[in-house]
């Protein structure tokens, strides 16, 4: 289920139910888009189970300040991968952001019949960073979501919502989050009258020295991430260089700037268990955010490798690199054998001098992993689905 994008449930019963249902739908919908594409019908319905994956996909990042969209093909060639500002600020107005939504959906991302082409929504979430409130930012996201559902469904178009989890576990990015929770337990209240019994003192002094061991180990946990971010950056820097240099630009490696909270785990620890809490999901967020990154250069750095423009150098340089990272990551980065993204000049350009590289790196590999499940549901059809004779 999991390599096919179906989110686990529990219990065997859910699970068998959840993946017959999701088999015959993508059935019904290889079939539909087959006979759309022609006129005589299939021989039989493994003839037509390649249909489920569609030529192309756009695949959307959702954000009222960044919205990214990336059109790829299903040979991984990228057609369109842009960035665009639908709003300046938090904005409720209906009337607003409906004809926000509107012009953007009409003017700016691709026009595609859905015999041919998948459009993918990232699900929003209703909470931000694990927080009671509910932020201005998400409920204006959610309210563009449900907009960007009703446009594209009005122009016909076929929309698959995608989990930003599923899309982080497929490329390992959710890894590293520490212990579960951080927050020490607070030993019970005793009554104004109640004397405190020798095992409840011991109990307490207990619960003292377990907060504070938590406390040390979540500090030393920040200060291997502070590490672990610092090598990240540094990774995806000399990337940066290496794609600059292959588009022939003279450019200087980026100074790479150590995280400024204090190093020493000692100091960490006077910051209290809430501070550290919020430090360690910080880090976890922004190792993420750099992983990302990582993954989409060396994409682009394979594509530009292979393509004509860069130099000889510039080629050996790149491909030392990608050598030396598919090693250290165990293949984690790769997308198969003889799979490959392909990059023109111009997009590798765009995103060379992109300031919010995170976003279009979400929509990107969001796209790229859901064509990887469709190969899946390919294979899962061909074994599962029927193969009777279809009598039209």
């Amino acid at each position: 289920m999991r390599s096919c994008g179906l989110a686990q449930g529990t219990g065997k019963a859910h699970k068998l139910g959840a993946l017959s249902s999701f088999i015959w739908s993508s059935q019904e919908l290889a079939l539909g888009r087959y006979l759309s594409q022609h006129r005589r019908p299939p021989l039989s319905l493994g003839e037509a189970h390649g249909k489920v994956v569609p030529a192309e996909v756009v695949s959307i990042d959702i954000g009222f300040r960044n919205l990214a969209f990336a059109h790829v093909a299903r040979c991984g060639r990228v057609l369109e991968w842009r960035r665009v500002e639908l709003l300046t600020e938090a904005n409720f107005e209906p009337w607003t952001l409906a004809a926000v939504v509107e012009e953007f959906v009409r003017t700016a991302l691709p026009a595609r019949p859905a015999s041919a082409c998948t459009y993918l929504i990232e699900h929003q979430r209703f909470r931000s960073q694990g927080s009671a409130a509910v932020t201005d930012s998400v409920m204006v996201n959610n309210l563009i979501e449900a907009l960007l559902y009703a446009n594209l469904r009005h122009a016909g178009a076929h929309i698959v919502a995608i989990n930003p989890m599923q899309v982080s576990a497929h490329w390992g990015l959710i890894e590293g989050r520490g212990p579960p929770s951080t927050e020490p337990q607070q030993p019970a209240a005793v009554g104004a009258n109640e004397a405190e019994s020798p095992s409840l003192q011991r109990g307490k002094r207990r619960g003292k020295r377990s907060e504070e061991g938590m406390d040390e180990h979540v500090a030393g946990l920040i200060t291997r991430m502070d590490q672990i971010l610092y090598e990240q950056k540094q990774l995806t820097s000399t990337q940066h260089t290496l794609i600059q240099q292959a588009l022939g630009h003279d450019v200087r490696r980026k100074r790479v700037i150590k995280a400024s909270v204090p190093r020493d785990a000692d100091e960490l620890m006077k910051r209290g268990s809430k501070s550290l809490s919020t430090l360690r999901e910080a880090r976890r967020r922004l190792i993420k955010k750099e992983r990302t990154i990582s993954i989409v250069q060396s994409w682009i750095l394979d594509s530009l490798a292979r393509g004509p423009g860069a130099g000889q150098a510039s080629k050996g340089d790149i491909k030392r690199h990608l050598e030396l990272l598919s090693s250290s990551s165990n293949g984690a980065l790769s997308l198969g054998p003889d799979r490959h993204m392909s990059f023109p000049a111009a997009v590798a350009e765009m995103f060379g001098s992109e300031k919010k590289k995170d976003d279009l790196c979400d929509c990107i590999t969001q796209g790229v992993a859901w064509y990887s499940w469709q190969q899946s549901v390919v294979s899962a059809l061909d074994r599962y689905g029927s193969a009777l004779i279809l009598q039209l």
